[in-house]
């Protein structure tokens, strides 16, 4: 038995059906390789940004510990209740104050802490009590002319 039908070409068959999938499956590829390269963007740009919010806590967090070493070491000079040039350049050493003042009532110290990339300003009270009190400060003033005082003058 023969058949006498005959079956149309396929129209996807010959060499245009091959260019016809193949740009399919390169096209299907590409999207893939643009999908993956765009979460590999992601996920560094993501990384990058975590890895800066860790080092600016680590720094924040190393400032704060400093500050308050450096508020204890100034108690401990202040511990008779006077605190002298000579006492406030050893424990700051070998930073300088930002600005020291003295009133009736006890001295004041403002001091730039840094760590890393970061840093903050704060100010320190002597009373005449013995305690020093410490102030993180919003913004750090200008160095004053005090700093030349305090490293020539004898307290």
């Amino acid at each position: 038995m023969t058949s006498s039908m005959r079956h149309a070409p396929r129209r996807d068959s010959g060499p245009a059906g091959f260019l016809a999938r193949s740009a399919g499956c390169l096209g299907a590829a590409v999207l893939v390789g643009v999908l993956v390269a765009a979460g590999v963007l992601v996920w560094f740009f993501q990384a990058v940004q975590d890895s800066g919010r860790d080092r600016e806590r680590d720094a924040r967090a190393a400032v704060t510990a400093d500050a308050e070493r450096l508020r204890a070491r100034l108690q401990e000079a202040d511990a008779d209740g006077t605190l002298t040039d000579q006492e406030i350049a050893a424990v700051l050493r070998p930073r300088s104050p930002r600005s020291v003042a003295r009133t009736a009532t006890g001295t004041t110290v403002v001091v730039q802490i840094a760590a890393s990339d970061w840093a903050q300003c704060y100010t320190y009270t002597a009373g005449h009590t013995g305690t020093v009190t410490d102030r993180p400060l919003d913004d750090c003033p200008s160095a004053s002319t005090s700093n030349v005082a305090l490293k020539t003058r004898p307290g």
